[in-house]
């Protein structure tokens, strides 16, 4: 009787344990495709008429909601494991912000309150600014994860239709990005655009075979999917899938918008009596000697010339960087690896080539390895290579980004706040100057004593016609 009773009773167990599971199972799937996987078979040959398709993250030129609404979904929906994406990404209802003074990390009066739209006052017709005198409204702190962030108000008595975090960051994306820029004008969107519609071009003058090309917006599932059917309706029967990002990462493409590519192309596979599509995946655009040459140049152009024997300099190669927890999952730490070991001995020679004698080259993280996002320290950031280069009396610390080829809101401002943070003259958040030229690199220098640190920014939108052949190069190789 006993073991009947311990029987019944692990068999209930798992039967409610099992049905709790199942809606984490059901909505926490893996694609059954993956990017990685396709990698590794190593399988490129193309198989009848071919056409391209370049994914490109690609941030608006002038601020639009939709862009960052589009990448929190992309977090809640590919990182964030349900329910907890339900419960963080919840609407809270109408989030404020004071544009006079947007970077608030305490409650505070403020003097003016608007919302995402830009209005001062509800849909009711009352003034936010009464309702916060009324005491409707609810102060939302800086999230205890995120490096600089702001505080917000919430006005909690209707919902504003859409998630919490998408709304607080399109708010300062606005506010503490695109209003601090010259014109509000950022060149990212132009530049990649402008480079991968020239590596299609490169690509479809060396090989009359590609019977089509596309740029589509990684964030931008409709886009993506008319790209994908004008190709397909055009008669393709391989699709090469390349990336505008030097490097691919598992997030942002192999596990991430090539995952929806594949979707799409199986969606269209059924409306025309499943037809073979086969997805084929080109080396990246870093793997390639052209951007190597690239990297080597734009390293030249930022690096002054030692002004006495005997001087030491440090190169850091600066990447956008992943969450500790995902670095050694994403197959993005291996290709990265392998790009700076082979620029490794190239920068060194840049340095020499300046004067100095003694060198050193390293990496370094700009994003996730600030004490806040990295408390164990397991990534090395640029901040810290800086710091070290100082105390070992080097005459220059110039850091490069070696996987942004247009200047955007990270590298001018989030990252910026966690590198240059107490640097004399910076202010958190702090915006280009109004004569900037985005056709050569934003520079920023900075003098510790005896050392000079200098970021030295993307390459510059005149090396686009560069950036197009070294991805139509790495394109190139399926052709050979």
């Amino acid at each position: 009787m006993i073991g009947k009773f311990l029987w019944s009773a692990g068999w209930r167990t798992l039967a409610v344990g099992a049905l709790i599971a199942s809606p984490f199972w059901y909505f926490n799937q893996s694609s059954d495709w993956d990017g990685d996987e396709v990698i590794a078979r190593g399988d490129t040959a193309i198989a009848g008429k071919p056409a391209l398709l370049v994914v490109a993250l690609m941030q608006p030129e002038r601020f639009e909601s939709a862009f960052f609404e589009n990448f929190l979904d992309k977090l809640f929906t590919q990182v964030i494991p349900w329910p907890i994406n339900v419960l963080a990404g919840a609407d809270r209802g109408v989030v404020l912000i004071d544009p006079t003074q947007p970077y608030m990390t305490q409650r505070f009066v403020p003097q003016q309150l608007v919302d995402l739209a830009g209005r001062t006052a509800d849909v009711d017709g009352v003034a936010w600014m009464e309702k916060f005198r009324r005491g409707e409204l609810r102060w939302e702190p800086p999230s205890a994860t995120v490096p600089h962030d702001p505080g917000v108000f919430v006005y909690p008595g209707r919902k504003q239709g859409m998630r919490f975090p998408a709304v607080k960051t399109s708010l300062k994306a606005k506010h503490l990005y695109y209003n601090r820029l010259p014109g509000g004008i950022l060149p990212h969107y132009r530049q990649t655009r402008d480079m991968a519609e020239g590596a299609i071009a490169e690509a479809r003058r060396r090989h009359p075979a590609l019977i089509g090309g596309a740029v589509a917006d990684a964030f931008d599932p409709a886009q993506k999917e008319a790209a994908v059917y004008r190709l397909l309706d055009a008669g393709a029967d391989t699709l090469i899938l390349a990336s505008a990002q030097p490097m691919y990462s598992s997030f942002e493409e192999l596990d991430g918008s090539f995952v929806g590519i594949h979707q799409t192309v199986e969606k269209w596979r059924k409306r025309n009596g499943m037809k073979p599509i086969k997805l084929v995946i080109p080396p990246y655009m870093a793997s390639q000697k052209a951007f190597d040459a690239l990297t080597v140049d734009h390293l030249a152009a930022v690096t002054p010339q030692a002004t006495a024997p005997g001087q030491s300099a440090m190169a850091i190669m600066s990447v956008h960087g992943l969450p500790p927890s995902q670095v050694k999952s994403d197959s993005w730490t291996g290709r990265v690896a392998e790009v700076e070991a082979r620029l490794r001995p190239q920068l060194a020679a840049v340095l020499r080539a300046k004067g100095y004698s003694d060198v050193e080259v390293r990496a370094g993280s700009e994003g996730f390895a600030d004490p806040l996002e990295d408390p164990k320290n397991e990534i090395v950031s640029v901040r810290e290579l800086w710091a070290e280069a100082r105390r070992k009396g080097h005459r220059v610390a110039i850091a490069i980004p070696v996987d942004f080829l247009a200047e955007n809101t990270d590298n001018l401002f989030a990252h910026a706040a966690i590198m240059f943070e107490g640097f004399p003259g910076y202010t958190t958040y702090q915006g280009p100057p109004a004569n900037v030229d985005w056709q050569r690199p934003y520079v920023r220098r900075w003098e510790f004593g005896a050392t000079s640190v200098i970021y030295g920014g993307s390459p510059g939108g005149a090396t686009v016609p560069r950036q197009s052949l070294a991805l139509a190069d790495a394109i190139s190789t399926l052709f050979r």
